[in-house]
This record gives structure tokens, sequence and C-alpha cells, in this order.
């Protein structure tokens, strides 16, 4: 069960992950409508797809008790079907994990140990949305860029955590022209790099910590998009043990 913690406290933080902290309840958003606008059209254009792959080369700093940060990569291959399939391959500097989801059964898979580990929930956690929402209340796992591949992230949430926001200009992200947008909140300060065009696709993130003296950083460069439909019956999505893996619980949060 320690590992299973262990392996999740090392996934970093997920594309968007700032959706989720906790909004300021005094301040009023001040975003300019441009950046606002370009936000918006990234987030439909992501929600209008019904399959999707794509890689992201991810890097975070980890900071030690005297201060040193130390930075860790890994790259994060991400394949999903909409709304109950996904598979996600995280191979980082310290660990090796695929995540399984094939619409009733969740399964963390450890190949760095040769471990895994089932959730099985009730029929309401039968759609990515709620998966993303459930595994983080019961098991406390962020899911790599699990925010980019739910779909009800909306703009108005995001507007509630915000306290600014502006359209910084036109920048290339490894060739593609992209747009710079960049947004702070209470915790954190985040830009956001989206293809100018009609794909108005994310191509890269970089999240500051406020709230930790060293500032420490996430960054992810996102590549290889595709598209194209994919079967349900994949079988991808539906993990297959080996014969000489062992099977090992979560530790459930208890509601």
């Amino acid at each position: 069960m320690g590992l299973i913690k262990k392996m999740a406290g090392l996934m970093g933080v997920s594309l968007m992950g700032m959706l989720y902290f906790t909004p300021s309840l005094a301040e009023t958003p001040l975003i300019e409508v441009k950046a606002e606008n370009t936000l918006q059209e990234m987030l439909n254009y992501l929600k209008d797809q019904s399959s999707l792959k794509f890689q992201a080369d991810v890097a975070q700093d980890l900071v030690f008790s005297n201060g040193q940060k130390i930075q860790l990569g890994a790259i994060v291959n991400l394949k999903v079907r909409r709304p109950d399939k996904l598979n996600i391959d995280y191979q980082g500097d310290r660990n090796h994990v695929r995540f399984y989801f094939d619409g009733k059964t969740f399964t963390m898979e450890g190949l760095t140990n040769n471990v895994y580990a089932n959730f099985l929930e009730p029929s309401e956690v039968d759609n990515i949305n709620a998966l993303v929402r459930r595994i983080g209340e019961r098991l406390n796992i962020t899911l790599p860029l699990g925010e980019i591949i739910a779909t009800d992230n909306d703009l108005e949430s995001i507007k509630n955590r915000i306290t600014s926001g502006v359209y910084v200009g036109e920048s290339r992200v490894n060739g593609v022209i992209s747009h710079h947008l960049a947004f702070t909140q209470d915790n954190l300060d985040w830009q956001i790099w989206i293809e100018k065009g009609e794909k108005t696709l994310p191509r890269k993130l970089v999240i500051t910590y406020k709230q930790d003296p060293s500032s420490p950083q996430y960054y992810a460069i996102f590549s290889n998009w595709n598209f194209d439909p994919i079967s349900e019956e994949d079988p991808i999505f539906s993990f297959q043990p080996a014969d000489d893996a062992d099977k090992i619980d979560f530790l459930i949060i208890q509601p």
C-alpha cells in the first residue's frame, strides 16, 4: 500500500491541475478578453474530440530541505476514448507507471516494481470525469494530465480561481506558432501556450508554486496530437497482469 502512495506522489501535477485549487473569495478575476477567448477556444476544441492521443514531455522541481532544487522528468503518452476509456503510460526518471480504465475498473500498474492494484467503484463512476474526481477523493491520486482528458472543466470554473490573466503575445513552441497566456492565482502562477489557427491545442504549460519559498515549477511540452477514432474494443484499455506480477491493495480513504 505504501508503494502505491509513493508512486502516486511521484506523479507530479497534471495538466491544468490548477483548475482545482481553492479560489480566492475576496478577489474578482481580472482577465484580458483575448486571453479569456483564446483559453475558451482551446477548451472547446478539446471537448469536441471523442478520441485523442498525445504525448507530453514533463518535468518538475523537487525541493530538498536545504532549498536545493532537483528537476525530474517523464514522458507521458495518453490514449483516450470518451466518455469512459483511457490508457496512460508515465515513464519517469524514477518510476514507470501505467493507468487503465475500461469503463468499470481502474488499474494502476507499477512496472518498476512489477505490482498492480485495481479499484472497482459503483456504477456511477462510469466515465472519465467521474473517475478523475473519484480517485482523487478515495485514493489521493492525481491522474497525470487528468484535467485535459476530462470534459467538465469549463471557463467559468477556471475564472473563479483566477486573480488575473493576460495575453503575452505570440511565441513558437517546437516550431509551432502559439498564443502565450499568463494567469495568476492565490497560490500559483501558470502560463500556457495555445496553438494559433484552427487547431487550438495546448503546446506548453509552466506552473510556478508560490506557496513554497523556493518557487518550484512544473513544465509540460505537448506533441503528437492525434484525433483518429479509437475503437471501444481496443485492448489497450483493459489490463492483463503479467504472470509474475504481484497484486497489492490501494489505500482507500473512507468518506
